[in-house]
């Protein structure tokens, strides 16, 4: 069938001359563009496109579908988010996030690019295929996510970005490093970026006033980080649009909703994104519908908040023809839902198709990933020669003490803040200080390209004894440890290596708990069910350290982010992200008298 004989199909059948394939009637339709809802609607489907809207005359089917009543209301589309922050393939994320009325996703997979480079990123985009989920690229602009500061596997220079970007028919250029603008070759991507004719996503966190004009100055269209209402505000004033954020370690959506309710802001450049997600989070509470049922808490009305998730997305990246409205021509990809207030999905179509209902999905999407990606398997690689005393910083033998730079993690924030603590060493290994919560951390290369290790110190992850090592450092996802001793971080380290990737406890010389992240050393392979189980058991395990954090283990990830304020840790040392210079982890050592330890 030709372009013009299928559109002629949809002619003949808005006119009522030929049968549609399936009608939707009695559905309460929510109308995103009125911002209304129209009662008793009835939504006609022709191969998987809505044709008609309440046509005026009795419509024929081969399929009736009764909505009893139900609200109908576009799927929702998620504007920015990593999958591989929940250690999830693309089949095991559907199985969580469909069902909970995810339609759409702008991913940004800058972790497994870092860690399987051009390879890895092509596979990755690969995985995506005969989901029942539109899945638009948004091509990693940070590989490395800090040039010159620490190593990926890749390093995609501006003509490689240009060059991958029309391969994969990338959407958008991945969020900016807007610190990033007076380096030449950040400016290029977002050069090449323009030359396709694509949008340009900013990471803007904790920017000031001045700063953001330099980012709307060179194209970048959004921002995700804003933590507070005056962010979200200053970012809108310069014509940015706001992705408002409810991840998992990043819950900024009932901040910022409620500023917005209260000021009777425009909702036009506002839209909803999760950028982090653990899968028990997505099963428990939903993505972007979590983010609708906050809107709603704080007052919003109900069409504007399922516009924030659905049109505004969709004109941002300028495919409303497509998708984001339940209205002619669109992609029938919506949602029954039954009650305003919880946001009980029902029944999800994607293509005018069924595939999922009361929280499953109607069929399991699955591969034999190992079989099928083995170019991703066994992704560390660190050096026989590692030892104790490779994962402390140099310092003399004889018993000193110094002042260490430390990274406290904020609570319930992606942001650390640098402060600085009075550490001692002996035998040329720095002493954790248990009851003040500093410990070391240290970030090792694992792709065999140069043995680089960065140490560090941190302070919030509660740990007491023992140690734990994960193959996902942010954003390079090189290998970070942290712990009370030295010969449990490397007993660790060693069996990340071991089992090809991911997340091991130790405590005492013993393996308490591993959970292995085999494709690229970031992801599983199991179900969204089956890596909940183990991310639970890791829980359990996690306890045994002593630790009361919750979030201990992303935490330890985060810290490694080089693009996240104040500071954080790569292979290469510690960083001061807002000058993007390496600054010393420990300064004025002290020789001390025995006695005084």
């Amino acid at each position: 069938m030709t372009n013009a004989e299928m559109l002629k199909r949809r002619v003949l059948c808005a006119k009522g001359k030929i049968m549609f394939d399936k009608v939707f009637y009695n559905a309460r339709l929510i109308n995103v563009y009125t911002e209304q809802i129209i009662q008793n609607a009835v939504v006609c489907v022709l191969d998987g496109v809505i044709v008609s809207v309440c046509p005026t005359f009795e419509p024929m089917a081969k399929e009736k579908i009764d909505c009893r009543g139900m609200y109908l209301a576009p799927s929702f589309i998620d504007a920015h988010m990593h999958i591989e922050s929940s250690h999830l393939t693309p089949a095991a994320y559907c199985e969580g996030a469909v069902p909970h009325g995810t339609g759409a996703i702008f991913y940004d997979p800058m972790q497994i690019a870092n860690a399987a480079g051009e390879v890895g990123l092509k596979s990755f985009v690969k995985m995506f295929e005969g989901l029942p989920l539109k899945s638009f690229l948004q091509f990693p602009s940070r590989v490395p996510a800090a040039e010159g500061m620490e190593t990926a596997c890749a390093n995609f220079t501006p003509n490689d970005t240009y060059r991958i970007m029309k391969t994969l028919d990338a959407k958008t250029l991945g969020e900016v490093n807007a610190d990033d603008l007076e380096n030449e070759r950040t400016l290029e991507k977002i050069i090449a970026a323009q030359k396709i004719g694509v949008a340009v996503n900013g990471h803007c966190p904790a920017l000031d006033y001045n700063s953001l004009c330099c980012a709307a100055a060179v194209g970048i269209r959004d921002d995700h980080e804003s933590e507070t209402y005056e962010e979200l505000y200053e970012r809108l004033s310069l014509g940015l649009a706001v992705f408002i954020r409810e991840g998992t370690i990043e819950p900024n959506c009932e901040t910022l909703i409620k500023g917005v309710v209260e000021n009777n802001l425009p909702i036009d450049s506002l839209m909803f994104c999760t950028d982090d997600k653990s899968p028990a989070d997505i099963v428990k509470n939903g993505c972007i519908d979590n983010c609708i049922r906050i809107a709603l808490k704080c007052k919003m009305p109900l069409c504007k908040a399922i516009k924030m998730a659905t049109l505004n997305p969709a004109r941002h990246y300028g495919i409303d023809n497509k998708i984001g409205s339940v209205t002619s021509g669109r992609e029938a990809n919506f949602i029954l839902f039954e009650d305003e207030s919880t946001l009980n999905i029902k029944a999800v179509y994607f293509g005018g198709d069924l595939v999922a209902r009361d929280g499953k999905l109607i069929k399991k999407y699955s591969s034999d990933y190992e079989k099928e990606y083995k170019n991703l398997l066994f992704t560390v690689k660190i050096s026989d020669k590692l030892n104790e005393n490779d994962l402390s910083p140099k310092l003399p033998k004889e018993k000193c003490k110094f002042d260490a730079t430390v990274m406290k993690m904020r609570e319930n924030s992606l942001m650390t803040e640098k402060i600085i603590a009075t550490l001692t060493s002996e035998n040329g290994l720095v002493k954790a200080d248990i009851q003040k919560d500093i410990l070391p951390i240290t970030v090792i290369e694992r792709f065999g390209k140069n043995g680089n290790i960065g140490h560090g110190f941190i302070n919030g992850l509660g740990i007491k004894c023992g140690a734990i090592a994960a193959s996902t450092a942010q954003e390079g996802n090189n290998l970070v440890v942290s712990g009370v001793n030295y010969s449990d971080m490397l007993c660790a380290v060693k069996e990340v290596e071991k089992i090809g990737g991911g997340v091991v406890i130790c405590i005492d010389g013993k393996i308490i708990s591993e959970h292995i992240y085999s494709l690229g050393g970031i992801l599983g392979v199991g179900t969204i069910e089956e890596e909940i189980a183990f991310s639970e058991k890791l829980s359990l395990a996690l306890k045994l350290t002593g630790s009361k954090n919750d979030k201990l283990l992303s935490s330890l990830i985060v810290s490694t982010c080089p693009s996240i304020p104040d500071i954080a840790l790569t292979d290469m040392g510690v960083i001061d992200v807002k000058s993007q210079k390496f600054i010393p982890c420990i300064q004025n050592i002290q020789s001390i008298a025995e006695d005084k330890i």
